[in-house]
């Protein structure tokens, strides 16, 4: 099995599991077993998850190191979203940005070094 075909099935396997945890979470709080607010208007509030699933299915092995560097910068893109947006611990965009300049740098700096440890995908061979 090539690695591109590793991640599709990882992709399917990850993105269904979410998929039946959100509907699961959702029948619950229809039921009145969890209290969560379902208004739809706050669930724009929690969308950087999606990009945490999304950043997840890319870093679970096998995987290339494009993958993987991807897969990192989309769960720390969604974390710093998340935090600024919602101004936790009192930051917000304009005291955290420079974070993402730290993190475009580290992962400049480590992917020459993921391409020694992960093999390259059939498309980067070519």
């Amino acid at each position: 099995m090539t690695v591109e075909t590793a991640y599709r099935w990882r992709k399917q396997l990850v993105w269904g599991l979410a998929l039946i945890i959100a509907g699961t979470v959702i029948l619950l709080a229809q039921l009145d077993i969890l209290d969560i607010d379902l208004n739809p208007a706050h669930f724009w509030r929690w969308w950087p998850w999606l990009v945490v699933i999304s950043g997840v299915t890319k870093i679970i092995p096998p995987t290339t190191s494009r993958h993987f560097t991807e897969g990192w910068w989309e769960i720390f893109f969604a974390g710093w979203w998340y935090v600024s947006f919602n101004h936790l611990w009192g930051l917000g965009f304009g005291e955290t940005w420079p974070a993402l300049l730290v993190a475009w740098g580290l992962g400049m700096m480590l992917r020459p070094l993921l391409d020694n440890i992960f093999p390259p995908s059939a498309k980067e061979q070519a």
